[in-house]
Order: C-alpha cells, then structure tokens, then sequence
C-alpha cells in the first residue's frame, strides 16, 4: 500500500519540529542528572515555604512567629527566589536551554552563584567552626524554629548549590566555552581597579563594624579578598577563565548576602529579634554590596574586550 507524499512530508515536517533545531550542543547526562537533582532540592524548601504563607505552623515553635506582615514579605521573596532556581534547573535539563536569553540565566545566575556558591564553600567551615568553639550558654528560651528546620534547609541549599552550579558549569562551557577572551581595553581596567579598591574597602568595614559572629567576618573578609585579587588579576593580559569564575561568583556574593542583611535589619521583623537599627551593620553590608555590583560591572566591561 502506498502512502501519499503529502502524508509522509507532514509525518516529517511533525517529527523535525517535535526533535531540537540541529546545531545545539546534546545535554549529556551529567549536565542532565545535575540540573535534574538541582530541581530536587528546591522541593523540601519551596514546600517549607507555601506551608507558613498558607499559615501553617509545621517547623515553628512560636505559633506566633512569622505572621508580621514583614515576615510575609520575606517569605515570597524567598519563594520566589527558589522558583527561579527551579526554572534556571530546567534551563540546564533541556537542549533548547542553550537558547535562553542572556537575561534569564546570567544575572539570576550570578546571584544564585554567590549565594549558593558561598554556603557550599563555608559550610564545612562553618561546622568546624561550631565544633572547636566553646559551647555558648543557654539561655532558657525556646527558639522560634525547630532544629530540624535548619539542618533541612541548609542540607537541601547544600545539594542546590551542588547540583544547580555543577549543570551551569557545564552548561556555560558548552554556550561560551567558545569565545575567546579579549583583551581588556583602558576603561576596563580602570573599573577594575576602582572595585578592587571598593572591594578591600568594604570587606575591612565589614570585619570591624559589623556586629556578626567572628566566623562570618573571618569568611567575609575572605570573600573579600579573593574578589579583590581576582579583579585585579582580570587587568593583566594573562588572566584566564578561571579568574572570570573567581569573580563572577565572589561579586555576586558580596552583592547577594551584604543586600539580604541589610534588609533583614533595616525592616522591622522576627528575625532580625532587634528593636533598633545597627546602622554599622546595615552601613558595612550595603559596602559589600554596593562593591559586588561595582564589581561585576567592571567584570561585564573587562569581558566585552577592547
């Protein structure tokens, strides 16, 4: 029996628009299970999450705790944060990813990057930290949120931030692995040294003014120096894709964690457990932050070449 052309052209046509456009990179299944356990993770979180905006009280210990209307506000914030992760998740996942637009993974991605990147990098810190540490005397009170609230969430950041940055790893290889990187023209380097001055700046402002644990300061004053000696890395001739990465990541963490502590103690909420404003805090971490965003665009300008 014969098939009319017409039918077997349509069958054709079907199968090549239902197949990805030739030409795109294949996925592979590394790139694959890591965006796949990325989009996991963002579950246990993003549950956690419309549970106490629907006002249920699963993890809290104070059934009055979170029901300000700050509170609220921060809660969708950070929703709406992890559903970004998620979508950037099956950006990863599928073929046609490659072709997302600039806007939907690099800026996104730059926050994510300094936010995950950074509680991946100090996590371990951060245990061994509490382990030699002298134990701190309790005071009685019955804290807010439950332990297990924590350890579930950062448990569950801690595999994002693997799965999520290992997808975009491979993923930024495969879209720009390409390109070569240009030379850096003269206004370049002078944005690159005017943030790595900012950068030095705000990471001392941070280690004497802020009023956080020792540790944190420690890790931000850290942070702070490898962005500031990676940005001056990026105005030599010999800086490679690794430097790129360097402060691509450590400006969106100044940028990322100096912002969300300034909000949290800027605006009155139960969180922050405080009546007044430590305007130290609040001035030191709105530095870090104005130098992360200095600094990636500089970084933008250094990329563009001359």
């Amino acid at each position: 029996m014969n098939i009319p052309q017409t039918t077997t052209a349509a069958t054709s046509a079907s199968r090549e628009g239902a197949s990805p456009p030739p030409g795109l990179p294949r996925v592979g299944p590394v790139r694959r299970s890591l965006a796949a356990f990325a989009a996991l993770m963002t579950l246990p979180y993003l549950a956690l999450k419309i549970a106490w905006l629907s006002g249920s009280g699963v993890g809290l210990q104070d059934p009055e705790f979170g029901s300000s209307i700050a509170m609220l506000v921060l809660n969708a914030v950070t929703m709406g944060l992890d559903v970004v992760a998620l979508i950037l998740a099956g950006v990863f996942f599928f073929r046609r990813g490659i072709r997302a637009p600039l806007w939907l993974v690099l800026p996104p991605m730059w926050i994510g990057a300094g936010l995950l990147g950074q509680i991946l990098v100090t996590m371990p810190v951060s245990l061994v930290w509490q382990a030699v540490s002298p134990a701190q005397p309790t005071t009685g009170e019955t804290p807010p949120i439950a332990d297990w609230v924590y350890a579930a969430v950062y448990a569950g950041f801690t595999g994002l931030a693997i799965g999520l940055l290992g997808a975009f790893a491979i993923y930024a290889w495969q879209r720009w692995g390409h390109l070569p990187l240009l030379p850096s023209g003269a206004r370049a380097r002078v944005a690159l040294r005017a943030a790595t001055v900012l950068v030095v700046v705000a990471g001392i402002a941070d280690a004497v003014l802020a009023d956080v644990p020792q540790s944190n300061r420690v890790i931000d004053l850290v942070v702070a120096g490898v962005v500031a000696a990676s940005l001056l890395a990026l105005t030599r001739p010999a800086a490679g894709r690794g430097t790129v990465v360097l402060a691509f990541v450590g400006t969106g963490a100044l940028a990322a964690w100096g912002s969300y502590l300034a909000v949290v103690l800027l605006v009155p909420n139960e969180l922050a457990g405080q009546s007044t404003v430590d305007w130290a805090t609040v001035g030191a971490s709105l530095a870090r932050a104005t130098a992360g965003f200095a600094g990636v665009g500089a970084l933008a300008l250094r990329l563009r070449g001359r």
